[in-house]
């Protein structure tokens, strides 16, 4: 199965994120179930209606239902989002197959797990990470899930381009080859064609 955490909801000018790599992967996947979970909104904290502990919970509510392989992908706090899916997931005795992460932020108060930390309950994670931040963008969107626990295959890339970039936000970079590169690791797993 493959569960689906977007980076962030609507912008403030009405465009959905239905055209980044999070949605494209949740319509393009080989995986029989599958489910897409919709980002924050531009700030999220603890008390907001989505923020990353809540969609960690309710990528678990989908995934405790059934008993197959997880695979999780995710882009910015959705993909910090995975990581605090998986630490919950260790909690519960289960695994996680692969994790795919477009540029992890923890960009909120929702949970006090480590979410810098991959933890042993995941086999494998790729990690695109996007390089061309300017220094507010590196004090605002703080890049996580850049260390694993052992034995964990933790492999990390970094792209040329903008947060918005790596995932396909067609925000005038590009994305310097991340899709490319994380639909061969998806390959890998059988999670797409």
């Amino acid at each position: 199965m493959l569960v689906c955490l977007e980076g962030s909801s609507p912008t403030i000018f009405g465009e959905n994120n239905y055209k980044y790599y999070v949605w494209e992967a949740y319509l393009t996947t080989r995986e029989h179930h599958a489910k897409y979970i919709p980002g924050p909104a531009a700030i999220s904290m603890s008390g907001s209606q989505i923020n990353i502990r809540k969609m960690a919970d309710w990528a678990c509510a989908f995934i405790e239902a059934r008993q197959e392989n997880v695979f999780l992908i995710g882009w910015s706090r959705g993909a910090a989002a995975c990581i605090q899916t998986a630490y919950n997931l260790k909690n519960k005795g289960r695994t996680v197959e692969a994790m795919f992460l477009f540029d992890a932020v923890d960009q909120d108060t929702s949970t006090n797990s480590d979410l810098n930390f991959i933890p042993n309950s995941v086999v494998n994670c790729y990690h695109a990470i996007a390089t061309k931040k300017s220094w507010m963008d590196r004090q605002i969107f703080p890049t996580c899930g850049q260390q694993s626990a052992s034995g964990v295959n933790l492999v990390k890339k970094d792209f040329d381009t903008t947060h918005g970039g790596i995932a396909g936000a067609g925000d005038g970079v590009g994305d310097a080859g991340s899709k490319v590169w994380m639909w061969e690791q998806m390959r890998k797993h059988g999670v797409v064609s």
